[in-house]
């Protein structure tokens, strides 16, 4: 299999380095963008829907883990480095160790609201 083009999944980067990894790949809406952590490293592939996403073996589960397929704001420099950040946190938010991103209890009616 041919790694996509600006995949990082031999080696790792620090979260500084991460959105500028992903940013010089330029990402398509539709592309499936898989982000894990490992401690303070980050790895982050990208494929198509559908296909398999091949790893390396590197021993036991990532710390989180998390597929994004959206529009990346990448012609707005302004929006990018929050919607980074938002992405982040919700990669965070699956560790237990940041706060919750607003899940509705399962008890919860539905509609849901504010």
């Amino acid at each position: 299999m041919t790694r996509p083009v600006g995949s990082r999944v031999e080696g790792s980067v620090k979260r500084a380095e991460l959105l500028d990894d992903i940013v010089a790949a330029r990402p398509e809406a539709g592309e499936l963008i898989y982000i894990e952590r490992r401690g303070e490293d980050y790895r982050w592939t990208r494929t198509n829907p559908g296909d398999t996403v091949d790893m390396p073996e590197t021993g036991g589960f990532p710390d989180a883990w998390m597929y994004y397929s959206g529009r990346w704001p990448l012609d707005d420099p302004e929006k990018l480095p929050v919607f980074f950040e938002d992405l982040l946190a919700e990669l965070e938010s699956m560790t237990g160790a940041a706060p919750d991103r607003c899940r509705w209890s399962p008890d919860d009616p539905w509609p849901h609201s504010h």
